[in-house]
């Protein structure tokens, strides 16, 4: 999977949806200037029996009524569109509880909601991003989850109470691969734009009730009606109103024909990059089939299932008519044999349950035996390492690493970290770590500024002396959505709090940049807002590249081979102005604007950028903890998620 290809391939999805969208617009727009011409023609000729079609097709265009006609109609489109467009923008958490979910309690004691939120936050680990809100549908018995947010940094997961009821610990793992291929492929945004689309079309059906209930059908009809009695020749607006509801439901009809097949495709590639992280083909395979055995299948209770459907990893509503056209998700059979061809043979012949068994010994029995390759010593191995290889695309090694990684953070600390005191007091932890000798100053400021985070602090503080290093980022990635769930307000003063005592001895640390840098990235009060697409070409941030080079060049522990390294590197991206940066004019906020305005480049381009970064650090043929981490972290800012460094398993220098 290419990360990089992937995400401008969605957003070239997403030019082509607005093409068909707009096409569709003036397509519903001419069919009811149509409805109204014939309504309006038979009310003329009713008073007027000497018109012929023609004039009064000239009149119609020369009357009042003809462009406004038009106009209403594209103006109701796009304000449906609109609409659901700024519900949607307000974040996944918004679309999950319009989903019917609920937040879920990360201290729940329910030991499957618990195995639910552990495989979650490995997968996170994994795959280098945030940990997603985590949301279950607790009156759903059908076996089914989606995932939703705009953007990484807002993305939420949701299964319904029968998906973790119903699966085992493996098949949940491939659930949650599936849905994390979605964040990572940025299937996310194309599905919120199908939804606000459609919602628009949905619009001009309601619409077209509306004026068929003032003329008085329906059962509401007498909202709009001053006697019951009374409807006075109104029956050619109870036409033209069905008629504009019957062009309303075929433009959905169509509506919903893009998004199936966008849809299916996406599914595919889910289910494979699930089966790519997860290294079992059986984990996902085993959900699908129990899906397809499921009483309920995968279906939704929830009055917003239809406007979900395409988001799930299943059907969530049961389609009658046209099931091959307009099913947004391929028959569970042909998805289960692309992923394990042998998977419906075998389970023919064998117990379910027993069946599950053996794919959990198997997959123990794999991730203890097989031979891990660390990232670290692959970008030893070769310079030349594509980092598309590794951004947005972790290997069941990662997994596997991510697990134990995990697993190694106490039960003590999780629970903590889980609360947004103890998330606070990590963060304070870590200043403290990288202060060098400063603790007790930090401390104090603590106590008279955040008072709640003090005693989550001081049970950190003996574990975060002596914590790994490999465990920073991981933590930093579990505790985001735990910080996320404070009031705004209460969430930027944490932030300056943050800022503050960073900045108070006058120097800022490398450790303390990369969380301030990853708490405003993630939390800060622009990280929902998605960048835009500003620069198509690297010659238009020379000066940024320049800083984040120079930077990466004087964090290397070989200062000429990095650079050499440098010089050379700069030349293959092919644009002036190559010198390095003296070390005296490159500072943190220098770094940090320089990689704001790269964070606007296109996708294509970030890549070449990313390889620039790894080369420099590979000048002198090893990779430190500070290195990778600096590293991740600009692939973070970049919108670019890096699995873990495996190495951390051996070394823990920092």
């Amino acid at each position: 999977m290419d990360f990089f290809s992937h995400q401008d391939k969605a957003r070239r999805h997403t030019a082509k949806l607005v093409l068909y969208f707009s096409l569709a617009v003036l397509l519903i727009a001419a069919a009811v200037n149509v409805v109204a011409f014939a309504t309006w023609g038979y009310i003329v000729s009713y008073k007027h029996d000497h018109f012929t079609t023609s004039q009064l097709f000239k009149l119609w265009w020369s009357s009042d009524y003809a462009l406004p006609t038009a106009g209403g109609t594209v103006f109701i489109i796009f304000l449906g569109s609109l609409l659901q467009w700024n519900t949607l923008r307000k974040g996944g958490d918004h679309i999950a509880k319009y989903a019917g979910a609920s937040p879920v309690d990360l201290h729940h004691k329910d030991p499957k909601v618990r195995r639910y939120i552990n495989v979650v936050e490995e997968m996170a680990i994994a795959s280098g991003v945030p940990v997603p809100g985590i949301y279950v549908m607790e009156q759903e018995s059908g076996i089914n989850a989606f995932v939703a947010g705009y953007q990484s940094d807002e993305a939420v997961i949701v299964a319904t109470r029968g998906l973790l009821d119903s699966l085992s610990r493996d098949e949940l793992q491939g659930v949650v691969g599936h849905e994390f291929s979605h964040i990572l492929n940025g299937d996310m945004r194309l599905n919120i734009r199908l939804m606000a689309m459609l919602a628009g079309i949905i619009m001009v059906g309601q619409f077209g009730r509306f004026v068929a209930e003032m003329g008085g059908w329906g059962a509401h009809s007498h909202r709009y009606r001053s006697s019951d009695n009374d409807r006075g020749g109104a029956w050619p607006l109870i036409i033209g109103g069905l008629a504009v509801m019957a062009i309303g439901a075929i433009g959905v009809f169509f509506g919903r024909l893009i998004k199936a097949a966008v849809s299916r495709q996406r599914e595919f590639l889910a289910d494979a990059s699930s089966v790519q992280f997860t290294r079992n083909p059986d984990n996902i395979a085993g959900a699908l089939y129990k899906i397809k055995q499921h009483a309920e299948g995968s279906r939704l209770n929830h009055r917003h299932a239809e406007d979900m459907s395409h988001f799930c990893i299943g059907e969530a509503v049961i389609i009658k008519s046209f099931k091959d056209n307009l099913a947004t998700h391929p028959p569970l059979s042909e998805r289960i044999k692309r992923v394990s061809p042998t998977f419906m043979a075998r389970q023919k012949h064998a117990d379910r349950q027993d069946l599950s068994k053996e794919i959990e010994k198997n997959t123990a029995e794999n991730a203890q035996t097989q031979q891990i390759t660390t990232l670290a010593g692959a970008m030893v191995a070769s310079t030349g390492l594509a980092v598309s290889q590794l951004v947005g695309n972790p290997s069941p090694d990662h997994v596997d690493y991510a697990r134990r990684l995990y697993k190694q953070i106490p039960e003590k600390v999780r629970n903590l970290i889980h609360g947004s005191p103890g998330a606070r007091g990590f963060c304070y932890g870590l200043i403290m770590l990288a202060s060098g000798g400063a603790e007790q100053k930090i401390l104090n400021h603590v106590k008279k500024t955040d008072l709640d985070s003090i005693e989550a602090l001081k049970q950190l503080w003996p574990w975060m002396r002596s914590m790994p290093p490999a465990l920073r980022l991981p933590i930093i990635d579990i505790l985001i959505p735990v910080l996320k769930r404070q009031t705004p307000e209460d969430l930027q003063a944490f932030i300056g709090r943050v800022e503050k005592l960073i900045q108070a001895d006058g120097e800022i640390h490398l450790q303390e940049w990369i969380l301030l840098s990853l708490l405003s990235t993630h939390l800060g009060e622009k990280s929902a807002k998605q960048d835009k697409t500003r620069f198509k070409s690297l010659h238009q941030v020379n000066d940024e590249l320049q800083v984040l080079l120079s930077a990466l060049v004087f964090h290397n522990t070989n200062l000429d081979k990095a650079t050499e390294t440098y010089k050379r590197v700069f030349s293959s991206l092919a644009v002036p102005n190559t010198w390095l940066m003296s070390q005296q004019t490159i500072d943190y906020p220098k770094l940090t604007d320089a990689l704001g305005k790269l964070r606007q480049l296109s996708y294509l381009l970030k890549e070449p950028v990313l390889q620039a970064c790894s080369d420099v650090i590979l000048a002198d043929e090893q990779v430190n903890t500070n290195e990778y981490e600096f590293l991740r972290v600009v692939a973070d800012i970049l919108g670019c998620p890096m699995p873990p460094l495996m190495e951390y398993e051996n070394r823990h220098e920092s």
